[in-house]
C-alpha cells in the first residue's frame, strides 16, 4: 500500500501578499499531486486584532481552494513553522520574505535563513514581495504608554549621567534624541511632544547639577538641544505621515483583494438568494455590519438573505427618491443614514436592481474611509443581480421560442394527420350524398371508410389528451397486483381486432411474479410499441419477452427493422419527434406516451440496438415489497 503523499505547507500572515502565497501553494500542490495546509503562527509577541481578522479571511480562502487550515501558537514564527514542518513531514514550505517594520531587525537573520539553519527536510519556496509598510498603531492603554515614556526618559537620563564630566554635554543630545524618536514611533506624536518637553527639563536639570555646573557655554548648549528636539519632532511628523500613507496603500490593497473575492463569489451565484448570502458574508467581515438586499414588492420590501422586520424601514415609495444622488446634498459616496442603518441604491446599467441595507455592529457607524469600498461592493452586487435578471429574461425568451416552435410543430403535425382522415370522410360522405343509387357493396365500403377514419381521428386526439393529462399529473395511475400475461394477452387481442392477425413471438416465463401496474395504461404501452415495430418492420415477427430482475421486472419488445441512430435513441421519446425518413405515420406521440406511463409507474424505458439489426425497447418496472402469491388454479 502506497504511503500518503507528504503535504505542502504555506505560512500566512495578515498581509495582502497572503493571497499570492495561497495561489502559489495551490498551484504547487496541483503540480505535485499532494495535499496542502495553510498555517498561521501566533507568535508570543501577539498580534493586532484587525490583523487576526484579515488572517481569517486568507485561511477561509485557502480552505475554499481545498487546503487544510491550522493555527499554531509558538514563541517565534521560525520555531512554529519548523515544528509543524517536522510534525507533518511536509515536502515543501511556501512563505514570503520576512520584512520587519524595525530597520535594525533587518540586520539579523530572516525567517527563511533561520529555517535553513535548522536543517529542515523540506523545500523552502520563498516569494519576494515589495517591502511591507507599517500597519496600524500598536494598541496600548494610556497608562502603559505613559509609563513606558517615563521609563525611556529615565534610561536616557541614566545614560547621560555616565558621560565624562567636563565639556562633553554634546554626548547627551543623541541619547535624548533617540529616546524621543523611539517614543514618538512607538506610542504616537502626542507622547513624543511630552517626551521632548521632559527631555528639555531634564537637560536643564543636568546643567544645574554640581557635576556639570562649571561647563562652559551652558545656555548655547540648551538652545542647541531645544533646536535639535524640534527638528526631531519635525522628522518624526514626516515619518508619521509616510507611515499613514503606507498604511493607506496597504488598506487599499486589502480592499482590492476583498473586491476580488466578492466578485468571484458573486460570479458563482445563480439566484438572488445566493447573491444576498455572498454579499452578507463579505460585508459582515469587511465592514463589521449586517447586510440585507431589499427588493420592492408593492408597498413593502422583500429582504434577503433573512426576513427583515424593522418599523423604521420606510416603504419603497419614500426610500427610492431619497436614494437619488441628484436629490440630496453631501458626499455622493456617502450611504443614506436612516434609523441607525445605511442604505445604498443597487443601480445597474439600465435600472435599479434593489437597495442594499447595512446595519453596523458598532455605534460609530461607517467611517468615511469605507464609503468608497462600500460603493464598489454595491456596484458588484448590482451587476450580479442584473446578470441574473438578464439570464432569466433570456431563459424566458428561450422558453417562449421553444413553446412557439412546439406549437407550430403540433399544429403542423396534427393538421397533416387530421387532413388525411377528414378528407377521406368528406369524400365518402359526399359520395353517399350524390344523386343516384349505390349498390350495397359500395355503400358498405364508404361507410366502413368513414368508420375507420373516424377511429383514426379519435385515436389521435386520445393520444394528445392522454399525454397532456400524464405530463400535468391529472391522470393518476391505479396500480394493482396482477399477472403480466393478462396485460400482454389483452394488448395482442386489441391489435388483432383492429389490424387483423399479428406476428408476435411471446416468451413469458411461467414463474413471473405479480406486478403492480395500471392494466389499461400498460396495455396502451404495449399496443404503441407493437404498432411501432409493425410499422417499421412490416412482414417480420416481433419478439416480446419478459424476465425477473433483482427488485423489479423487465419486458422487451424487439423488431428487425432498420434500427435507430444512436443520436436519436434518447430524443425519440420526446413529443412530436420522428426519425428522419420515417414516412407516413403518426405525429410522434406514441413513444412519448409510453415514457410518460412508464415513469408514472416509477420505471424506465430505453431503446437499444439489436445485434444483427433492429431495435429493442426495454421496460423496467420496480417491484416494491413482496408480491402476493398466485392462486393455485391460476394459469
Amino acid at each position: 500500500m502506497d504511503a500518503p503523499a507528504r503535504p505542502i505547507l504555506v505560512a500566512l500572515g495578515s498581509e495582502v501578499r497572503a493571497l499570492r502565497l495561497i495561489q502559489a501553494a495551490s498551484r504547487l500542490a496541483r503540480e505535485r499531486n499532494a495535499p496542502w495546509l495553510a498555517v498561521h503562527v501566533e507568535a508570543a509577541s501577539g498580534a493586532i486584532p484587525d490583523d487576526l481578522e484579515q488572517v481569517q479571511v486568507w485561511l477561509q480562502e485557502a480552505q475554499r481552494l481545498g487546503a487544510g487550515v491550522r493555527t499554531v501558537p509558538a514563541p517565534t514564527l521560525a520555531q512554529g513553522l519548523a515544528d509543524l514542518t517536522r510534525a507533518t513531514h511536509a515536502q515543501a514550505l511556501v512563505l514570503g520574505r520576512s520584512r520587519d517594520r524595525w530597520p535594525w531587525a533587518r540586520l539579523g537573520h530572516s525567517t527563511a535563513d533561520e529555517l535553513q539553519r535548522r536543517g529542515l527536510d523540506a523545500d523552502l519556496v520563498v516569494l519576494d514581495d515589495p517591502p511591507e509598510v507599517a500597519g496600524a498603531e500598536r494598541p496600548g492603554t494610556p497608562f502603559g504608554a505613559t509609563l513606558g515614556t517615563l521609563l525611556v526618559l529615565a534610561a536616557c537620563t541614566g545614560l547621560a549621567w555616565l558621560v565624562p564630566r567636563e565639556g562633553n554635554l554634546s554626548l547627551v543630545l543623541p541619547v535624548y534624541l533617540l529616546g524621543v524618536a523611539f517614543i514618538a514611533h512607538r506610542w504616537g506624536q502626542g507622547l513624543g511632544v511630552l517626551a521632548s518637553t521632559l527631555s528639555a527639563l531634564l537637560y536643564d536639570f543636568l546643567l544645574e547639577t554640581p557635576r556639570f555646573r562649571h561647563a562652559e557655554e551652558l545656555w548655547p548648549n540648551l538652545l542647541f538641544f531645544l533646536a535639535m528636539l524640534l527638528s526631531a519632532q519635525l522628522v518624526m511628523g514626516l515619518l508619521r505621515r509616510l507611515r499613514l500613507q503606507a498604511r493607506d496603500v496597504q488598506r487599499r490593497e486589502f480592499h482590492t483583494a476583498s473586491l476580488y473575492l466578492l466578485g468571484r463569489a458573486l460570479a458563482r451565484s445563480r439566484t438572488p438568494e445566493e447573491v444576498a448570502a455572498a454579499a452578507g458574508e463579505h460585508i459582515g467581515r469587511i465592514f463589521k455590519a449586517k447586510a440585507w438586499l431589499l427588493f420592492p414588492l408593492e408597498d413593502t420590501w422583500h429582504a434577503l438573505p433573512t426576513p427583515l422586520e424593522d418599523p423604521s424601514l420606510p416603504p419603497p415609495s419614500e426610500l427610492a427618491p431619497s436614494l437619488d444622488l441628484g436629490g440630496r446634498q453631501g458626499d455622493p459616496l456617502e450611504p443614506l443614514p436612516l434609523g441607525g442603518a445605511f442604505y445604498l441604491s443597487l443601480t445597474g446599467t439600465d435600472r435599479s436592481e434593489g437597495v442594499l441595507r447595512i446595519l453596523p455592529r458598532e455605534a460609530k457607524g461607517l467611517p468615511p474611509r469605507t464609503w468608497e469600498l462600500l460603493q464598489a461592493f454595491a456596484a458588484q452586487i448590482a451587476l450580479a443581480l442584473e446578470r441574473l435578471r438578464w439570464l432569466e429574461e433570456a431563459r424566458r425568451a428561450q422558453v417562449e421560442r421553444e413553446t412557439e416552435r412546439m406549437r407550430s410543430t403540433l399544429l403542423g403535425a396534427i393538421g397533416h394527420d387530421l387532413r388525411t382522415p377528414l378528407a377521406a370522410i368528406h369524400g365518402a360522405a359526399g359520395t353517399l350524398l350524390l344523386p343516384g343509387d349505390l349498390d350495397d357493396s359500395a355503400r358498405r365500403d364508404l361507410l366502413a371508410m368513414i368508420q375507420d377514419e373516424s377511429e383514426r381521428l379519435a385515436h389521435l386526439l386520445g393520444n394528445i389528451l392522454d399525454l397532456t393529462r400524464l405530463e400535468s399529473g391529472v391522470l393518476r395511475v391505479q396500480k394493482e397486483w396482477q399477472p403480466l400475461e393478462e396485460v400482454v394477452g389483452a394488448a395482442l387481442g386489441h391489435l388483432e381486432r383492429r389490424e387483423g392477425p399479428v406476428s408476435v413471438r411471446v416468451d413469458l416465463p411461467s414463474d413471473l411474479p405479480l406486478v403492480p401496474l395500471d392494466a389499461a395504461l400498460m396495455e396502451q404501452v404495449l399496443i404503441n410499441l407493437l404498432t411501432n415495430a409493425r410499422r417499421h418492420a412490416p412482414g417480420q415477427a416481433t419478439e416480446l419477452r419478459a424476465w425477473g430482475e433483482p427488485g423489479g421486472l423487465a419486458l422487451e419488445v424487439a423488431d428487425r427493422g432498420p434500427g435507430v441512430p444512436e443520436a436519436f435513441r434518447e430524443r425519440m421519446f420526446d413529443p412530436f419527434v420522428r426519425l428522419p425518413g420515417a414516412g407516413e405515420g403518426g405525429v410522434g406521440l406514441g413513444l412519448a406516451i409510453c415514457r410518460a406511463i412508464i415513469q408514472a409507474h416509477g420505471g424506465t424505458i430505453t431503446a437499444e440496438a439489436r445485434p444483427g439489426g433492429g431495435t429493442a425497447f426495454r421496460l423496467r418496472l420496480p417491484l416494491p415489497g413482496e408480491p402476493p402469491a398466485l392462486p393455485e388454479d391460476a394459469p
